[in-house]
């Protein structure tokens, strides 16, 4: 039967874990690497629906963007996250910026939806320079982005001026736009920017367009369970029922 580390070691295959960012904590991060289970969910984040998912629907494997455990782990309360996971014998892998930076992985999955073409990739920034086949403009290209994504919503800036060169950085990637301002781009792509860097972005005229975290990487979980269903066709992979708790308004 597949076990947990037959499934980490696939993922390894096209996105190794050593490449993950120094900051991070990818990997097989609770449970037995010989796990089975003829069920997994691939999720953004584990949360307490998503636990309550496998439970219900006897999962014994979840598979995870973001680390179930990022920092060290001073204390372990009954209610936490690692502890219903060890409670509930399930066994956690997490792939986060060993997944981003991978080919064909999130970043490359959102620059490919987002019709930009990539020319140049800065992997340790989890960064892409990339261009558009025809110039738009930035509300054009914002209801592109948005239909094509089929999300509810987005932030943008528009810069007045046609767009070609588009800087991509997936997630919380807003301090991109320095790089972005450097290579000259019209542009960036990102899940997550601060104020200072769309003040900067303006000053510069940068057009800015905020996916939201989720929105901006959560494109990466079918491409993930086709590429897993592909490998063990004797495991079911699911997608999990979390979903953007963020509402948007127009």
């Amino acid at each position: 039967m597949t076990t947990a580390k037959n499934i980490f070691d696939f993922i390894n295959s096209f996105a190794p874990f050593e490449t993950q960012m120094s900051f991070d904590n990818s990997g097989l991060l609770i449970g037995d690497k010989n796990a089975v289970s003829d069920k997994v969910i691939v999720t953004l984040d584990v949360t307490r629906d998503v636990i309550e998912q496998a439970v219900s629907e006897n999962v014994g494997i979840i598979i995870s963007h973001h680390p179930v455990i990022f920092n060290p782990i001073k204390s372990l309360s009954s209610t936490s996250i690692p502890f219903l996971c060890a409670k509930n014998n399930l066994t956690i892998i997490s792939a986060h910026t060993n997944l981003d930076i991978a080919p064909n992985g999130v970043n490359d999955t959102l620059a490919r939806l987002c019709g930009v073409v990539p020319d140049k990739y800065i992997n340790e920034e989890c960064l892409i320079f990339g261009h558009l086949y025809e110039t738009t403009d930035c509300p054009t290209f914002a209801e592109y982005i948005k239909n094509t994504l089929d999300i509810s919503g987005l932030r943008f800036s528009d810069n007045g001026k046609y767009i070609s060169k588009i800087a991509v950085a997936c997630g919380a990637g807003g301090s991109n736009v320095f790089l972005a301002k450097k290579y000259s781009a019209d542009a960036i792509i990102t899940g997550e920017i601060k104020h200072h860097e769309i003040i900067f972005a303006n000053d510069n005229d940068i057009a800015v367009f905020d996916l939201g975290h989720f929105n901006s990487e959560n494109i990466i979980i079918p491409e993930l369970i086709k590429k897993l269903s592909e490998q063990f066709p004797d495991i079911n992979f699911i997608k999990s029922n979390f979903t953007d708790k963020m509402k948007y308004v127009n």
